[in-house]
């Protein structure tokens, strides 16, 4: 008797905390369908939108910026491009909902810098992405220094055979 009494108490607890938690996931999902949109607002209550920037810049990520942010600000957010960074073509990725697909934009702000023309310096919308590549001389040179290290392997592995041969 006592043993039915404790079966049935343990099955009773375990049907409980399933619907317990078939709740939980069931308010969880209504908040996030119901929800209205979310936004973000500045200390001088300016909208702020996310944008991503990656690549060769100082300080890349994500970053919370005013809604009429251009691409020279974004860069200089991120503290600015590095020494590697290719900047006559960088790109911006963007999620185009009236078209239903992804565009992609390719910058070349060294020519803003040299002619501020203000049609090379686009404004950001929500969720872009800015990717700043490296230049060429900089994958050339990791390239040299990968066959450098290659060759000391090589050149280490030669001498140890050249040692075993020696010895026998």
């Amino acid at each position: 008797m006592r043993q039915k009494l404790t079966s049935r108490i343990f099955l009773m607890s375990i049907i409980m905390l399933g619907t317990a938690s078939l709740q939980a996931q069931d308010n969880t999902n209504y908040f996030h369908r119901e929800r209205g949109a979310q936004y973000f607002l500045g200390e001088q209550d300016e909208l702020l939108i996310p944008v991503n920037i990656w690549g060769f810049v100082q300080k890349p990520g994500q970053y919370m910026v005013p809604s009429n942010t251009d691409l020279i600000s974004l860069l200089s957010y991120a503290g600015g491009p590095t020494e590697n960074a290719k900047i006559t073509n960088l790109q911006i990725v963007r999620n185009d909902p009236k078209l239903g697909s992804i565009v992609f934009k390719n910058v070349d702000v060294k020519k803003f810098l040299e002619t501020a023309d203000e049609r090379l310096n686009p404004t950001l919308k929500p969720g872009d992405t800015v990717i700043v590549k490296g230049t060429t001389f900089y994958w050339v040179k990791n390239l040299f220094d990968f066959i450098g290290k290659l060759a000391v392997f090589f050149n280490i592995y030669y001498l140890i055979a050249i040692a075993r041969s020696y010895n026998k």
